[in-house]
C-alpha cells in the first residue's frame, strides 16, 4: 500500500462551513491561530487532558484513537488537510473540557491551534460565527454515530467499501493514505481480514486495482440501500 494522500470527499471532511466561516471571520479568527510542526507519530494531546483548543490541519495526516485498559488501540479517524480535530468540547464547560481520546501524527505535518478562550470570545460576539462552527460540530458527530452503525453492523468488505467511496474511489482510482494495518484499526478489524476483503472485492469485480490504486466499479447492495437512507433522511 502507498502513502499518497487521497481525495477526501466532503462526507468525511465537513469544511464548507469552515471555510465559510473564515472567508467571513477570518480577519478576527486567523491572528490567533498558533502554528505546531510535528514529526512522525509525535503526539498532539492525550486522552482527558485538559482542553486548550481544537486544531486545523494544514499539512500531514493525524490520527484520534483510544487505548483500552489492556493498551488495545482503536483508531477513531483519520484527520487530513483542511479538517478539523476536537472542536466538541469548546461548548462544554471550562471546567470539565477535556480531550476525549488521544491524537498523533501519522506523518510530519502542522496543525494549527485555536485557543479555546479566544476562539469562544469570537464565536459569543458574533452569532453568525456561533451557528457556522455549530454546524462543523453537529457534522462530526453525525460523522461519528455513523461509524459506530457501520462497525457494528457491516461486514469488513462493505466497510472498505464505504471508506474507498469517501476517498473518492467512485470517480477515480485513489491511493490508501494510510497503512493496512491502520485501516484494520479504523475499521475494527484485522490486517488479515482487509487483505482477504480487498482480494474478494476485486475477484468480484467490484473494485480494481491499478498500481496499489483503487477505483469502485459497482456499489454492493447493502451500500447502495444505505445511501438511499441517507437520501431520504
Amino acid at each position: 500500500m502507498t502513502t499518497t494522500l487521497c481525495k477526501i470527499s466532503p462526507k468525511t471532511a465537513p469544511v464548507n462551513d469552515w471555510i465559510t466561516l473564515y472567508s467571513e471571520f477570518g480577519k478576527l479568527i486567523r491572528p490567533i491561530g498558533i502554528r505546531k510542526k510535528f514529526y512522525k507519530d509525535q503526539s498532539v494531546f492525550s486522552e482527558m487532558e485538559p482542553y486548550s483548543g481544537f486544531f486545523e490541519v494544514t499539512s500531514g495526516i493525524f490520527k484520534l484513537y483510544s487505548l483500552n485498559t489492556n493498551g488495545r488501540e482503536a483508531t477513531l479517524k483519520i484527520f487530513f488537510p483542511g479538517e478539523l480535530i476536537a472542536t466538541p468540547p469548546m461548548f462544554q464547560d471550562e471546567e470539565e473540557s477535556v480531550y476525549p481520546a488521544n491524537c498523533q501524527s501519522l506523518q510530519e505535518g502542522e496543525l494549527i491551534l485555536y485557543p479555546r478562550d479566544k476562539f469562544l470570545s469570537i464565536l459569543l460576539q458574533n452569532p453568525r460565527a456561533l451557528f457556522l462552527f455549530s454546524a462543523v460540530t453537529v457534522e462530526y458527530l453525525t460523522y461519528f454515530r455513523q461509524k459506530i452503525v457501520e462497525n457494528a453492523f457491516f461486514s469488513v468488505r462493505d466497510k472498505i467499501l464505504t471508506y474507498l467511496i469517501e476517498s473518492g474511489g467512485s470517480q477515480a482510482y485513489v491511493s490508501l493514505p494510510i497503512a493496512k494495518q491502520q485501516l484494520a484499526s479504523l475499521i475494527g478489524s484485522t490486517p488479515e481480514s482487509v487483505s482477504r476483503a480487498f482480494r474478494s472485492l476485486i475477484e468480484d469485480g467490484i473494485i480494481r486495482e491499478r498500481e496499489d490504486s483503487y477505483i469502485v466499479i459497482r456499489e454492493a447492495p447493502a451500500l447502495s440501500a444505505r445511501h438511499f437512507y441517507e437520501f431520504k433522511r
